[in-house]
């Protein structure tokens, strides 16, 4: 993760503002020092504003002026963003009912597509739940976004009361509600797989990595990162990821799929090295798929290929 006010403000400048969103966010969950808390809320607080999420901006805003309130800049946006608020009350009202309606549309759309999971039906999951990463790109603009959303007892749906009876939706107050983590890591981990089945194997990627930012215990999703890298034939990102993960494989993964994907692609950085290690690499992998599954027949090929010997099932 990026956890440096420098590293965040490069995504800044270049553009990249979903990125240093999270990056912002990473420094307000790794550090207690004030001055960097109250700049990376005051930076989060400004990208929000160009994005004319404004509400979100304000409270972004406000957490940086009660951490640094001597800073003219921060005191400055601040009492802009109130004065357009002052000045434009109907219009801010009704952005703010409109802003709030298509948050209850997103929670909505989650939970109805993981009930329909559930009820195993993918095919009708797989467009609601999907649709939402056009809205949220990652989890924490999904995090900052679905915050504080005012839901009265006449919109407490079967899809509310859903997420509300699995603690992926909390009260913090009177009538406002806001997404947990643990809901959203269930709706990234969800998706990942729906976008597995329909061969969306980069999206599936994105999906498992931002699951993974919310919760780093979960190491088993980085084995699964790099089984899909490796189906999307992203070999150079996959081997950059086996590199840091032990060779044993946790539960909950297909240890075949894993040690073929490793296989596949330490193969292609061979043919483009003809490393050695490389080689080796190729080798004990497939041999490792074999000692598995010894029908492997594709594996089976690529290990005579470097062995020169024959296929391991006529062995």
């Amino acid at each position: 993760m990026l956890n440096s006010l420098s590293d965040a403000q490069a995504l800044e400048a270049e553009g990249r503002l979903a990125e240093a969103v999270q990056a912002y966010d990473d420094i307000l969950n790794g550090t207690d020092e004030a001055s960097t808390l109250a700049l990376a809320n005051f930076r989060l607080g400004t990208i929000y504003q160009g994005w004319r999420e404004l509400f979100t901006a304000q409270r972004f805003f406000a957490q940086a002026h009660q951490l640094d309130p001597s800073n003219t800049d921060i005191r400055d946006a601040v009492a802009e963003l109130n004065q357009h608020f002052s000045e434009n009350r109907e219009a801010v009202a009704d952005e703010m009912s409109r802003k709030n309606s298509d948050q209850i549309v997103s929670l909505f759309r989650i939970a109805t597509g993981i009930k329909l999971l559930t009820m195993e039906k993918p095919v009708q999951a797989y467009p609601l739940l999907k649709s939402r990463t056009r809205i949220f790109p990652n989890a924490a603009m999904a995090k900052h976004l679905l915050t504080d959303i005012q839901i009265t007892e006449d919109e407490r749906n079967s899809a509310i009361n859903f997420l509300l009876e699995r603690d992926w939706l909390v009260n913090t107050g009177a009538l406002l509600y806001t997404i947990t983590e643990k809901g959203l890591y269930n709706f990234y981990v969800e998706l990942a797989q729906l976008h597995v089945a329909n061969a969306a194997y980069m999206e599936a990627v994105m999906c498992y990595e931002q699951a993974y930012w919310l919760d780093s215990g979960q190491t088993y999703l980085r084995y699964q990162i790099v089984i899909w890298h490796a189906e999307a034939e992203a070999w150079d990102v996959a081997i950059e990821i086996i590199a840091e993960l032990p060779t044993d494989v946790p539960e909950g993964i297909d240890p075949v799929a894993y040690y073929t994907a490793v296989a596949q692609s330490y193969h292609h950085i061979y043919q483009a090295t003809q490393d050695e290690e490389a080689k080796q690499k190729v080798i004990e992998a497939c041999e490792a798929v074999l000692r598995l599954d010894k029908k492997a027949k594709e594996v089976s090929r690529l290990l005579a290929s470097y062995q020169g010997k024959k296929a391991w099932w006529r062995r």
